[in-house]
C-alpha cells in the first residue's frame, strides 16, 4: 500500500458500494418495465446516497501534494496567539488579582473565523490552578487574545468568541487588515482513519523556537522588558513563522484523534491537515510518558461547532430586526 494515498480498502468498499447502487437501479428499472410498478425507482434515499457515493469519489480524485507544498501554502493562514486573563475574588475583603497568560496557535478559516482550542480562548478552562481558585470564589475575566499572523508587522485582536462543551475547540472572530493575502485554510469533507499521513503546523514552545531561528536575536531581545514586547518585535522582522512536523494518525475515536506528529506546549489550537491541505483535526494536547504521541479534535466537532455558531448568529440577526 502506498503511504500518503487513499488506502485500497477504502476505494474497494466504494467500488463495491456504487456498484451495488447501480445494480440495485437497475433491478428497480427493469422491474418497473416487466411490472409496472406504481412507485418511481428512485427514492430520494437512492439519490441521496448516490450524490454522497459522488462527492467521496471526487473527494478522492483530489491530487495530493508534497509537503513543502502543503506548509508553503498554509503557513500564511496559521496565526500566534497570546491569551490573556485575570482572577479576581469575587467578594469579600480586596484581594490582590492574579493575571495570567498562554502563548498558542489557530487558523483562519472562511468568513474571517479563527480556530483554536477552548483551553486558549479560555485559558482558566485547562489551568488546574485557576480552577481551583475558581472555586474558591475567584471569578475569570478574559483580558483580550491577539493573534500574530506571519505576514503582519502587528497583531489584531480577536472577539465574539464561541467554545465547544463537548470538545477542546473554541472560534472567534477577526477583522483582517483589507487587501491582505491571507487564504483561509480548507475543512476536509471526508472522514480520516488509521494510517493517513498528517502535518501539524503550529508554534511550539512559542517565542522560544522562533528565536531559536536566528542567532542575532536572541542578543537583542534580552533587553525587552515582556514576552509581549519581544513578540512585537519578532512580528516587526518578519519572525513570526509556524513550524510544522509529519506522521501518521495511529487511531480515531469519535471527535478525537490520535497521531505520532510532535507537538508541544504552545502548538495547542494549530491545524492538523491531510496531504491534500485540508484541515482534518485541530491540534490540542500530548501525553507525557508516551513519546511521540499527541491528541487532537476532528474536524466533526469543528464543523458542528460552526454550524451552532451560525444558527446563534441567524437568531442574533432576527431578534434585532424585531
Amino acid at each position: 500500500m502506498k503511504i500518503g494515498s487513499i488506502s485500497i480498502w477504502r476505494r474497494a468498499a466504494l467500488g463495491l458500494v456504487a456498484a451495488s447502487v447501480i445494480f440495485a437501479g437497475g433491478l428497480m428499472a427493469g422491474s418497473r418495465l416487466l411490472t409496472s410498478a406504481r412507485t418511481s425507482p428512485s427514492s430520494p434515499e437512492l439519490l441521496a446516497r448516490v450524490n454522497e457515493l459522488d462527492a467521496e469519489l471526487k473527494q478522492m480524485r483530489k491530487p495530493e501534494k508534497q509537503p513543502s507544498e502543503i506548509i508553503s501554502s498554509a503557513r500564511n493562514s496559521i496565526c500566534f496567539i497570546v491569551s490573556s486573563y485575570r482572577l479576581s475574588a469575587s467578594d469579600g475583603p480586596p484581594s490582590p488579582v492574579l493575571h495570567y497568560r498562554l502563548f498558542a496557535t489557530g487558523f483562519l478559516t472562511n468568513d474571517g473565523v479563527v480556530v483554536s482550542n477552548r483551553h486558549v480562548i479560555e485559558p482558566w478552562f485547562g489551568d488546574a490552578k485557576a480552577q481551583r481558585l475558581i472555586f474558591h470564589g475567584f471569578l475569570p475575566t478574559r483580558e483580550r487574545v491577539l493573534a500574530y499572523f506571519p505576514s503582519l508587522p502587528t497583531p489584531v485582536e480577536l472577539s465574539d468568541f464561541f467554545s465547544s462543551t463537548e470538545a477542546d475547540v473554541a472560534i472567534a472572530h477577526v477583522h483582517l487588515p483589507p487587501g491582505l493575502a491571507v487564504s483561509p485554510l480548507h475543512l476536509a469533507q471526508m472522514p480520516s482513519a488509521p494510517g493517513d499521513p498528517v502535518l501539524v503546523i503550529g508554534y511550539p514552545l512559542g517565542v522560544t523556537t522562533m528565536l531559536a531561528k536566528s542567532t542575532a536575536l536572541p542578543y537583542e531581545l534580552s533587553g525587552l522588558r515582556s514576552d509581549e514586547q519581544q513578540v512585537d518585535r519578532l512580528a516587526q522582522i518578519n519572525l513570526i513563522r509556524p513550524s510544522a512536523t509529519q506522521g501518521h494518525l495511529s487511531d480515531v475515536i469519535g471527535t478525537s484523534l490520535m497521531y505520532d506528529a510532535s507537538t508541544a506546549h504552545g502548538s495547542s489550537g494549530g491545524p492538523v491537515l491531510n496531504m491534500r491541505g485540508e484541515v482534518v483535526g485541530v491540534n490540542a494536547a500530548l501525553i507525557n510518558g508516551f513519546n511521540g504521541t499527541s491528541l487532537g479534535v476532528s474536524v466533526e466537532a469543528l464543523q458542528d461547532l460552526l454550524h451552532r455558531m451560525e444558527l446563534r448568529r441567524r437568531v442574533l440577526s432576527s431578534q434585532s430586526n424585531r
